[in-house]
Parts: structure tokens; C-alpha cells; sequence
């Protein structure tokens, strides 16, 4: 069940020029389905329950500001400014048990677990090591916390307790995949027949698993396959200050099994989303043609993106809330060109 509580203002001003929305919210979910980890004396066999425990929150702040006017005499406008601020939380799980772990809670994509679902941390969460780079030298790896497969041009993974060796106890938290903001822009001009509209979204603040790294970036892991051109500039002894690790067929705790800070990248983008330009026939002609409406348009979607992101598209899903945000060489959304005729007779 889920119960959400709001404070909102709803204002029109100057004439109808300008419309505020603003609303203030949190909703509570609870009872959400998740699985309860179970002991081995239960059976090698034997299936974790599914049981409606979990709680989750999710707080924000949404705004929507529209303007309507005139430029000159004959050009007219519609402004439309929204956007959202979110903040995710998981607050309760089945008692003694502050992160979901085994079975579906802890999905693996070639043998790498990435998310963890833990009280206090949005849902879908990365965890893993901290990497600080590459070994460049066997000197560092010599003077390095005992890390196993240590070599040049390896990983070199923080040493979070201090303890002097890297263990799955310097595991950190790495990002969420919830982004902080979305919001859009949508911009509509008529001048006499013609009409132009445009959308435009941005989503911010959030981490995207570039799982698909594991494929292209390291040669045991998809030998023959396709890979990428960051290969190109890999560790070599001649390029010790690489960021791409050393391109050769090993596959070791220091290479490509362990979920680390490698695979994560800024997930914000801005995205030209549509374009459309109409022509809607004048009253005089449609009164000659026995018509009512006759409104000719072109639109193009996904005009362009912005985004730092090396993969394919920053707008990455999922296929479960407990596990989205990761990129296993999903297909990204192609552009594409839209022609029609609206008639009313």
C-alpha cells in the first residue's frame, strides 16, 4: 500500500500570462515484495520466500511555471517549465536484516553483483571497490596493500579499513541509479498558419553501471568478440598512465570479476526530444474545400543528446526497481521522422 501527502499552490497571474503549480510530497510505500534470505539448514534447494516487507520512501519537490504571450503582434508563444527534485529511501526490511542479499536481491551479470538494496540507500544502489587506478609499476604494486593478481596495469583498489590488504570489507558505496532532478522545457511559437513546438528533458544527479565495459574493454571476457576503441590506448609499459587496464587474456580478482568503481559513469544528460513544424490551412481556403481543419506537420524525435556517458544512451532502465540503472549494451532509442495530415470536415 502506498500513502503520499502533499502541500501544493496552484496560481494564475497577469491576466492568465502565468500559471505556478508547486507541490511539496512524500509517499510511503509499504508491504513491498522482496525476498527473505533463508539459512543453508534449509536445503541446498530450497527456494527464498517471497514476503511483502519492505517499506520505501520517496520525498520531493515538484514545479511547473507556464508563460504565454506575444512576441510581436503576430507571434504568439506557450512556455512550459517543469521539474522534480527526488530523494529515494529504503526504510525498513524484515527484522535483523539491513540489506537484501541472495537470489534476485543481488543480480550478477557475469559473475559481477554490483547493487545492494540496504536500509538508509536509494533502491538499486552501486556497491563495490573504489578503484584509484592502475598499477603502473611493479614497485607500486610491491608498496600496495596485499591485493590478489595485483600486477602492472591491473586495478589497484582502495584500502578502506587499513587494514593492509583488499578484501570484500573495502567494499563502498558508489552511486545510485535515481536521479536527483528531471524536468523539461516545451516550447510552442505560432506565426499566422505556421506552429512551432519542441520539447526538450534533462535528467541529473544520477550513476549509470556500464556493465557493457566487461564485454568490450577486456580480452578474456568476450574473446573474438567486438570491443572498443578505448582498447587502443590500454596500459602498456610505454603508457603507464592509462586509464583503460592492460589488454591481455586474464581474468583474476584484479582484472574483470569484481564490481568496482570502473564500470561507473555519470548517468545526466539533456535531450532534444521533439521538434515538430505544422501548417494549419487558412479559415478561407477550408471554407471553399467544405473542411474544418486541415493541419500539415513534420516532427523529428530524439534530435540530440548531451551526455558525457560512453555508452550507447544515458537513459538507461531496467528490468526489476530492485536492480535498473545498468547498462548491458541496451539498445538505445534511435531518432526518428514523423509526416501527417490532421483533417476535420
Amino acid at each position: 500500500k502506498a500513502v503520499t501527502a502533499n502541500i501544493g499552490f496552484d496560481g494564475s497571474f497577469l491576466q492568465g500570462k502565468l500559471d505556478i503549480v508547486l507541490d511539496v510530497w512524500q509517499k510511503n510505500t509499504e508491504d513491498l515484495l522482496f525476498e527473505v534470505p533463508i539459512t543453508v539448514t534449509n536445503g541446498a534447494y530450497a527456494a527464498a520466500p517471497s514476503v511483502n516487507i519492505g517499506k520505501m520512501q520517496n520525498r520531493g519537490i515538484d514545479l511547473q511555471i507556464i508563460n504565454r504571450g506575444k512576441v510581436r503582434n503576430e507571434v504568439t508563444y506557450e512556455l512550459t517549465v517543469n521539474g522534480g527534485f527526488l530523494k529515494n529511501e529504503i526504510v525498513e526490511l524484515a527484522p535483523d536484516i539491513t540489506y537484501l542479499s541472495g537470489g534476485n536481491n543481488e543480480p550478477s551479470y557475469r559473475g559481477i553483483s554490483p547493487i545492494r538494496n540496504q536500509i538508509g540507500r536509494s533502491i538499486s544502489s552501486f556497491f563495490g571497490f573504489k578503484s584509484l587506478g592502475l598499477f603502473k609499476t611493479q614497485a607500486e604494486v610491491d608498496a600496495a596493500p596485499e591485493q590478489a593478481g595485483a600486477a602492472p596495469g591491473r586495478f589497484r583498489f582502495a584500502d578502506l579499513n587499513g587494514d593492509n590488504q583488499i578484501t570484500p570489507d573495502d567494499r563502498m558505496w558508489l552511486g545510485s541509479p535515481v536521479p536527483k532532478f528531471t524536468g523539461g522545457i516545451k516550447l510552442k511559437l505560432n506565426y499566422k498558419g505556421f506552429e512551432v513546438e519542441s520539447y526538450m528533458f534533462a535528467s541529473l544527479g544520477n550513476k549509470i553501471w556500464n556493465q557493457s565495459k566487461w564485454f568490450t574493454d577486456f580480452y578474456p571476457s568476450f574473446a573474438g568478440a567486438a570491443i572498443s576503441e578505448r582498447v587502443k590506448g590500454s596500459w602498456t609499459s610505454e603508457n603507464p598512465n592509462a586509464s583503460i587496464p592492460i589488454f591481455e587474456n586474464v581474468s583474476n580478482f584484479s582484472t574483470n570479476t569484481q564490481a568496482n568503481s570502473f564500470y561507473v559513469e555519470d548517468g545526466s544528460y539533456f535531450r532534444m526530444q521533439n521538434i515538430t513544424l505544422a501548417y494549419h490551412i487558412p479559415a478561407a481556403t477550408l471554407s471553399r474545400l467544405r473542411m474544418e481543419k486541415l493541419r500539415v506537420f513534420a516532427g523529428v524525435n530524439n534530435v540530440f543528446t548531451i551526455s558525457g556517458y560512453e555508452g550507447l544512451d544515458p537513459s538507461v532502465g531496467g528490468d526489476a526497481d530492485t536492480r535498473f540503472g545498468i547498462d548491458v549494451g541496451n539498445y538505445p532509442i534511435t531518432r526518428s521522422w514523423t509526416f501527417g495530415i490532421n483533417l476535420g470536415f
